[in-house]
């Protein structure tokens, strides 16, 4: 398979997943292969809600856990699934059997169809979102929240020392990725491997599994760099979320969707919070 959709999910993002797999029939005429990667003890609840499940390939995180170098089930349950969910979304092209992925979160939505020419090359090779992420660095500046420039500047240090690559400070995100299985296996072989690393050490110690690839295809050039523009408008924070309220209605012209991080959409988790986590969710949420 040249190119498949793929979304990492868990139980508290069922109704953020349900939404995007709603978004996604309704917007992909090519009917491109969707797979979708949980835990196994989440299977019944997601297959007992989501009718039309059967249309949905299914993975089980034991699985990816289990193809993927040095890693194993007990260090699997052993992280903050934070970290273990970035390894499996890099993993799991060796589950797949795919050449090209696009990996997307359950707080994605499509808004209008895609295409496989919206991700791949005439050639056949994916696009690779890549930019200096100037309209989000501006946009916290404009906010006064200089410290996001500090933190996109020291975790770009972190990593590019690690391919002893200089220069400009690039982001290789926000999701949806669209990754070549190319790219991961030559991170592996060529750059981890050789120093008794694995996918699992390396993203524990420098948690950026976009990052991990994007330096890895500019040093191995594993295939051809094509730079493009974030696929869905990313609202990350509060405040993004306030100012673009207005022109929601604008953005298919640009994107092919949107992402609104869940700690602002805490209505759609799967599980009740305690009242004391709502109430200091909602003041976060009311003052960005």
């Amino acid at each position: 398979m040249n190119l498949v959709f793929f979304c990492k999910s868990y139980i508290g993002d069922l109704y953020r997943f349900m939404r995007l797999w709603e978004s996604l029939k309704k917007n992909n005429p090519e009917k491109i292969p969707f797979y979708a990667c949980i835990p196994a003890a989440d299977f019944h609840a997601f297959k007992s809600v989501i009718v039309d499940h059967a249309a949905i390939n299914w993975i089980a995180d034991e699985d990816v856990v289990k193809s993927s170098p040095g890693g194993s089930l007990e260090l699997y349950h052993s992280l903050d699934g934070r970290l273990s969910q970035q390894i499996i979304k890099a993993e799991a092209w060796r589950v797949i059997g795919c050449s090209n992925y696009v990996c997307f979160d359950s707080d994605c939505v499509f808004i209008r169809n895609v295409f496989s020419t919206d991700f791949l090359s005439p050639d056949g090779f994916p696009y690779t979102v890549m930019h200096q992420h100037k309209c989000f660095l501006e946009e916290a500046i404009v906010k006064n929240k200089t410290k996001y420039l500090q933190y996109f500047k020291e975790e770009s240090k972190k990593i590019k020392s690690v391919f002893h690559r200089e220069g400009l400070d690039f982001e290789f995100g926000p999701n949806p990725y669209i990754w070549s299985s190319r790219v991961w296996n030559d991170l592996f072989q060529k750059t981890l491997s050789p120093n008794g690393q694995t996918l699992w050490t390396a993203i524990i110690d420098t948690p950026t599994e976009w990052r991990w690839y994007g330096e890895s295809l500019l040093l191995h050039k594993s295939i051809p760099l094509m730079p493009i523009e974030p696929l869905m408008k990313a609202f990350l924070y509060q405040w993004q979320v306030k100012k673009f309220k207005q022109s929601f209605k604008e953005l298919p012209k640009l994107y092919l969707g949107v992402l609104i991080q869940s700690n602002w959409e805490f209505e759609l988790d799967y599980k009740k919070k305690k009242i004391s986590s709502i109430f200091i969710r909602k003041i976060r949420r009311l003052f960005g």
